[in-house]
């Protein structure tokens, strides 16, 4: 009687071959998405950059020609009356000029504008030659014969500063709207791309999900890694060695993986960090986009601004020109922490849940002005809090204060505030039991997506050595988190 050859070897080999595929093209998804990442942070932080340039030259033109203004203004004034008081504007604006055409030839050399060059040092020499030949000789003798004619010409050449002014102006906007729809552009494509690996990791995922075992829960792991995988182009923060982290994201999604909100910590230099918490209106691919502009776009922007007033408000404007959706807004903390100085100077555009625990207190840090996305003319004031050493600060996102009991009772800030005290010190510990209360309050099942992000102060003599980024990926209804210290 033959044997009968059992067909278990055969399908052990096809069910490796199968995995092995999948396992390969899992790691090429996870590889281009990293490198995407990394390229796609270079090129909108150099668009950025260059955006900024432009911007900074727009305003340096704008006050070139308010000097010039008040420099025939107070001419005129001198002619008219013979009262010299009238000259100290003219005195005071020259040297101002001056400065400013310098800076302004210097931005447009860092943009790169080599077609506005002969036009600002056109402007230079018209300036220049106005002040030498009508200025000063009508303010030495005003009443000269040849004073008419000296008045004839410098409207020519105040004519002429306004033609080389308007023509700039024409460039400098060419270039900025170019230079914004650059940085739509690579946000765009980063998005397509993320949503394209996903898509295909789906595919991998649910072929060898058919051959293992064909069942729903092995198909939900596989959605998890997928999830995972976006989130990872999405999320990730610098590690700084006086800090302790520690993170959660709760996704009140199931089936959908994009959200818009976002946490991020940002190395400036050895003493100094950027801590950023953002909540973006929508849902979806539009969300991503969003997201994605607010994290690489405050990157951007503290490297050249400290100042959180002055960087909320640089980020308002270029969000209100730059985004889509003219409905979209915006509440974000951004925070710059000095390890020396023991400060955190911070603004906060309409970004309430953000905390102070400093031993058994609790305190909440202040709305300092509205909503990212509204008016391009909104103000957002600083303030600055003291730390101490083991001082922690949980920021949030209101799907922690806006989380309903099984009574439609909310959380709120006194109740965030009680949470934040009875949890335990250790960052990551406190992070996990804010997601413990939050999920048992709201009977299992939290409503709305709630990111954390909780950063201890390290004493000096704590501080040691660590990696200097970290990838922090997140699962909808489930906690992924991770502390680096």
């Amino acid at each position: 009687m033959a044997e009968r050859t059992s067909p278990a070897p055969s399908k052990t080999r096809n069910l490796s071959g199968t995995a092995f595929t999948a396992a390969a093209v899992l790691a090429i998804a996870l590889f281009v998405s990293v490198l995407g990442s990394i390229v796609t942070y270079g090129r909108v932080n150099a668009a950025y950059a260059r955006q900024n340039s432009i911007s900074q030259a727009q305003e340096q033109l704008q006050i070139c020609m308010r000097d010039q203004i008040d420099q025939e203004s107070a001419l005129r004034g001198f002619l008219a009356s013979g009262q010299r008081l009238f000259l100290e504007p003219y005195y005071r604006a020259g040297p101002d000029f001056t400065r400013h055409v310098d800076e302004l030839q210097h931005t447009l050399e860092t943009a790169s504008l080599k077609d506005s060059y002969p036009l600002a040092l056109d402007l230079r020499r018209s300036h220049t030659k106005w002040g030498k030949e009508v200025a000063q000789p009508l303010i030495l003798h005003p009443n000269a014969s040849g004073a008419p004619q000296r008045i004839n010409n410098g409207k020519l050449l105040a004519d002429q500063m306004r033609r080389d002014a308007d023509q700039l102006t024409l460039i400098l906007d060419d270039q900025a709207a170019a230079a914004r729809d650059a940085v739509g552009t690579l946000l765009l494509r980063a998005a397509t791309l993320t949503a394209a690996l996903m898509l295909l990791f789906g595919m991998s995922a649910i072929i060898a999900d058919v051959v293992r075992t064909r069942t729903q829960a092995a198909l939900e792991r596989e959605r998890i890694v997928g999830d995972t995988l976006q989130r990872a182009f999405l999320s990730g923060w610098d590690v700084c060695s006086y800090l302790r982290v520690g993170t959660a994201y709760v996704s009140a999604a199931r089936h959908v993986a994009v959200g818009g909100d976002l946490f991020d910590v940002h190395r400036i230099d050895d003493r100094r960090c950027l801590l950023v918490v953002a909540d973006v209106s929508g849902k979806g691919l539009e969300a991503a986009v969003d997201t994605a502009f607010v994290k690489f776009s405050m990157r951007a922007l503290v490297e050249e601004f400290h100042d959180p007033s002055t960087l909320l408000r640089k980020f308002n404007a270029s969000f209100i020109k730059s985004v889509r959706d003219d409905s979209s807004f915006v509440s974000l903390f951004a925070g710059v922490l000095d390890s020396e100085a023991l400060t955190l100077h911070y603004a906060s555009a309409g970004h309430s849940p953000v905390y102070l625990r400093r031993g058994d207190a609790v305190s909440q840090l202040p709305v300092t002005g509205p909503l990212i996305g509204l008016r391009t003319e909104d103000h957002f004031d600083a303030l600055e809090e003291k730390l101490s050493p083991h001082d922690i600060l949980v920021l949030a996102t209101d799907g922690f204060t806006e989380a309903r009991d099984t009574a439609g009772i909310m959380i709120d800030d006194a109740g965030a505030m009680r949470i934040i005290r009875e949890a335990p010190s250790q960052p990551q510990r406190l992070a996990d039991y804010i997601v413990a209360a939050v999920t048992r309050a709201s009977g299992g099942r939290i409503a709305d997506d709630l990111a954390l992000l909780v950063i201890e102060l390290v004493p000096p003599q704590e501080i040691v050595v660590t990696p200097a980024y970290v990838g922090q990926t997140t699962v909808p209804q489930e906690v992924v988190a991770a502390s680096p210290a």
